[in-house]
């Protein structure tokens, strides 16, 4: 598996690394003369994120986001009950709009004035948002939206500079599962959240990547290690064979808690047409958001 470098830009972005630390992050650990192996790659990038979060701490380098595993959980994303629950504004006949046209409205109509510690939320990071936008890609946000009420207000409200209530640190879109993992290893991932992302990003069976980096792997010689970790899946009776890309592409988010299951509702792309199928099962140009036959 050749490591695509922007892929892992976009991943550090999605998880709350503004642009040019990412950036920064990732040359980093490009210019290690570990580009070439994506487990070597995510070592040093995990060291070169500590880097910086470092030099953050340090006057005058504010400017410098810290690290994403340095972000506390504590008061995130605790349960999907306990986080979504209750909200008043998630109904859908609260949305500020009924359909493509009265959305798109609605969304150019926001403000842009946003908290000076504004944190993109999970769910923006999730589709996208926090890194493009754009009209082509207006249905895909509308249906979102539509199918996920209890956001649209929050999204709302960050335009207008509030801070978002949900989480922000990526634990909402966690989407192994921690609680078949050994208890070292779901106890790292606890504290370590986006290190559990990045091996989902990169489709490594979490369990097997962490104990490569802990040098306790042992596979045949001559063994593609990085590709290897894609095609194998840790077990309580053993390592078995998986297509771990497949199996997380249709995973849902189980959140870090295990509990978010259903806290996104998503629509699905056709592999095959490229047509966006809806919950109610019926399909959708994209773009356009015409109803197909």
């Amino acid at each position: 598996m050749m490591l695509d470098i922007s892929q892992a830009t976009s991943l550090l972005q999605s998880l709350g690394v503004k642009g040019s630390t990412a950036s920064k992050a990732v040359e980093q650990a490009a210019n290690s003369g570990s580009g070439s192996d994506p487990v070597n790659f995510l070592k040093q990038l995990q060291s070169s994120l500590e880097q910086l979060s470092s030099a953050a701490a340090v006057p005058g380098n504010a400017a410098v986001v810290p690290d994403p595993q340095a972000t506390s959980t504590s008061s995130a994303y605790k349960s999907t009950q306990q986080t979504f629950a209750g909200d008043p504004s998630a109904a859908a006949d609260k949305l500020p709009f009924k359909d493509l046209e009265e959305f798109r409205i609605w969304e150019k109509g926001l403000g842009g004035s946003f908290a000076p510690d504004y944190q993109a939320p999970d769910y923006l990071n999730m589709m996208g948002l926090a890194r493009m936008g754009g009209d082509q890609e207006a249905f895909g946000r509308y249906t979102f939206f539509k199918n996920n009420p209890q956001f649209a207000a929050d999204y709302e409200a960050i335009h207008s500079g509030a801070l978002s209530k949900f989480p922000t640190d990526g634990s909402s879109l966690i989407k192994s599962d921690l609680s078949a993992m050994p208890e070292a290893t779901a106890s790292y991932y606890k504290e370590n959240p986006a290190a559990l992302r990045l091996a989902e990003g990169f489709n490594m069976d979490p369990t097997l990547y962490k104990m490569q980096l802990d040098g306790k792997l042992e596979t045949a010689n001559g063994t593609n290690t990085t590709e290897w970790l894609t095609q194998n899946k840790w077990t309580s009776d053993g390592v078995v064979s998986n297509n771990n890309r497949v199996t997380l592409a249709q995973a849902e988010y189980r959140g870090l808690d295990g509990n978010g299951a259903g806290t996104y509702r998503l629509a699905k792309s056709d592999p095959v047409t490229g047509l966006m199928v809806d919950l109610n099962g019926r399909s959708y140009d994209p773009t356009t958001g015409d109803l197909t036959a």
